[in-house]
């Protein structure tokens, strides 16, 4: 309960666009996956087949022109027009999704980016590549321009060009290429409500209990954890790894509230030391009880599916090497120069302009001709 005219944590939660926008079922999230692969495959095959029919006619062209000993023009295209193009599926899609958020934690730690920056640059890779393909736009251009977009958002000034250099083989334009497609991605929020805050809220609050600084209701009293100072400091250590990996790389945040992602967390920690924890702050055996307890249970078990140390097997090393190769045959070749677009864009724009402003010209010298032609020259002067 809280007091009346306050808003509890919970209530304040459900107003972000965190909550509105970016919370899925397991099914729903599946299902937007799924319906974005398809159109991206769609789409990826009708283009190979225009950029096919595109090169045959050319080498067709040169072919007629070449003298008999030419190449001839059937070899130029890489394959013809009615041959399908192998895409990527929803599931190797994500295994991909997971290896550049890896990557993006290992970028942010050789730019020495703080933690929230780097979390927030793999939300915004994780939310843009639910509604977006990486068949259609690059992941390896996505990350750098999310990780440099989440270090403006996250209030942590890095020049871009200093940004570019650091990262190496990369222009300050190949970084700002992508920024709006990004931020469309993104629906145009960009705030991250990460658990990190909250897991030190809860542990100086466990820490107060155990101090006897913050009174313990005698129920809980007698049932407090024994040495529970120092295992709250040693679940605080734990949980932080958690939450910089684990959290990152799954899905929780797409499923669960940010402090019942601490709260699980801390749970994997030390499951005695939570559950009394938990057991002090809702009326145990009660009905929200019950149901918070299994939301972080459930959100463990996500969670420990990819423990913090762990690193991608020999195996899974291999299996992502061959989608790395798969992806280059399956990208949309409309959409693989993004700089080149983003210029085209701009002067396109500017040619639109160019003819506006010659247009109203033009209009401006008609209606003083016209007037002149309706009342006659201006009267000169002797």
């Amino acid at each position: 309960m809280t007091p009346q005219g306050t808003i509890s944590e919970d209530e304040r939660y459900r107003t972000s666009t965190q909550y509105r926008l970016w919370s899925f079922t397991r099914p729903s999230i599946h299902s937007l996956r799924t319906t974005t692969n398809q159109l991206a495959a769609e789409n990826v095959r009708e283009a190979v087949r225009r950029a096919r029919e595109t090169r045959a006619v050319a080498s067709a062209d040169v072919s007629e022109a070449d003298t008999e000993n030419s190449r001839p023009a059937s070899a130029a295209p890489e394959g013809p027009p009615d041959v399908e193009v192998d895409c990527l599926t929803v599931e190797e899609e994500l295994k991909l999704v997971m290896f550049y958020c890896r990557q993006t934690i290992q970028l942010g730690d050789h730019l020495k980016l703080p933690t929230e920056v780097k979390a927030t640059a793999i939300q915004y890779m994780k939310r843009f590549y639910i509604t977006n393909s990486l068949m259609t736009y690059d992941p390896a251009s996505i990350l750098k321009t999310a990780l440099f977009f989440a270090t403006k958002t996250e209030n942590h000034y890095f020049r871009l060009t200093k940004f570019a250099e650091a990262i190496g083989k990369t222009k300050p334009e190949d970084v700002l290429a992508s920024e709006f497609l990004l931020t469309q991605g993104l629906r145009f929020t960009f705030d991250v409500r990460h658990p990190f805050r909250a897991l030190e809220g809860a542990v100086m609050e466990m820490q107060g209990m155990a101090n006897n600084t913050i009174p313990v209701h005698s129920t809980f009293e007698g049932r407090k954890p024994t040495s529970m100072a120092r295992r709250v400091k040693e679940a605080h250590g734990k949980a932080r790894e958690y939450l910089k990996t684990s959290a990152l790389l799954t899905d929780v945040y797409f499923h669960y509230t940010p402090s019942q992602i601490m709260t699980a967390s801390l749970f994997i920690a030390d499951e005695e030391l939570i559950n009394w924890y938990m057991a002090t702050k809702l009326q145990e055996g009660s009905e929200v009880h019950g149901k918070v307890v299994k939301a972080v249970s459930d959100c463990a078990s996500m969670l420990q599916a990819i423990p913090p140390t762990a690193e991608p097997s020999a195996a899974e090393r291999k299996d992502i090497a061959a989608l790395g190769k798969k992806l280059k045959k399956c990208r949309n070749p409309e959409k693989i120069d993004l700089v080149g677009l983003q210029r085209a864009k701009r002067e396109g724009e500017l040619a639109a302009d160019d003819k506006i402003i010659k247009k109203r010209k033009l209009e401006r010298e008609k209606s003083t001709k016209e007037g002149e032609d309706l009342f006659g020259p201006g009267i000169k002067k002797d």
